[in-house]
């Protein structure tokens, strides 16, 4: 017999699925059930860009060559593509290397975007995910923003949730570092942190599996979560439904 997850075609998890089932599930229903995503979004490749650039300087190469290798990722990356906030974002991704720039890495760089996997029992499916960059003893994920989080608020609980899953599936320290074009700042992710982080993805993938058991089809999940437009992964137009269910 089938599980929940497998019924509607859904082999793995991850940390952003997660949290967008947490924070808007109507979102993750037009995501992970109808695949409706934006994955070339000009703020998602800027991340992407500047990652490319840091890891350049982090193998020793001049900050010049980074940051040609940041801007050839992020024009390749958005070709065809059109959006009002094309150059807007292209423009950022100099400053934010820039602060990288003056980031000091733990250590020697051993490795860079490798693959995670964690499982959370009882769920039949394994949480994936992509680290960022590998470190002598640590494992540290690169958030590129338009406002780094101070220090007395700290970081993200979403972020932290992902590199708690790094921390869980490898065994190691782990941090993220946050980049702005202004600023950067760095936090370490504690094992206080992680064992609640833990506990908040579990609980996430739990009611998850719970909502998915109680659905017959495609149609009962898609109908029955709403959707709000106004979050960052929301497509940019609103989807009809009736055609989108008719097209199978």
């Amino acid at each position: 017999m089938r599980n929940s997850f497998e019924r509607f075609n859904i082999d793995h998890l991850s940390p952003s699925s997660l949290n967008t089932w947490k924070t808007a599930p109507g979102i993750w229903a037009l995501r992970y059930v109808a695949g409706i995503k934006d994955g070339r979004a000009p703020r998602m490749q800027r991340g992407t860009a500047v990652e490319t650039g840091l890891a350049a300087l982090l193998r020793g190469e001049t900050s010049d060559e980074a940051l040609n290798a940041a801007y050839t990722n992020y024009d390749i990356n958005m070709l065809g593509i059109s959006d009002d906030t094309l150059e807007a974002e292209r423009e950022l991704i100099a400053p934010m290397l820039a602060q990288c720039a003056k980031w000091q890495a733990p250590s020697e760089l051993n490795a860079t975007q490798l693959k995670i996997e964690y499982w959370i029992d009882p769920i039949p499916v394994p949480i994936d995910g992509w680290l960022d960059f590998a470190f002598d003893g640590i494992d540290i994920d690169l958030k590129t923003t338009k406002r780094c989080p101070k220090f007395e608020s700290g970081p993200e609980p979403s972020h932290v949730g992902q590199v708690s899953i790094y921390r869980a599936a490898r065994g190691r320290a782990g941090g993220l570092l946050y980049v702005s074009h202004a600023n950067h700042t760095y936090f370490e992710v504690t094992d206080e942190m992680m064992d609640g982080a833990l506990e908040d993805m579990r609980s996430a993938a739990l009611s998850l599996q719970n909502f998915l058991a109680r659905m017959d089809t495609r149609e009962d999940i898609l109908r029955s979560l709403p959707v709000d437009y106004g979050h960052f992964q929301a497509p940019k137009t609103k989807v009809n439904f009736e055609d989108l269910l008719s097209a199978g």
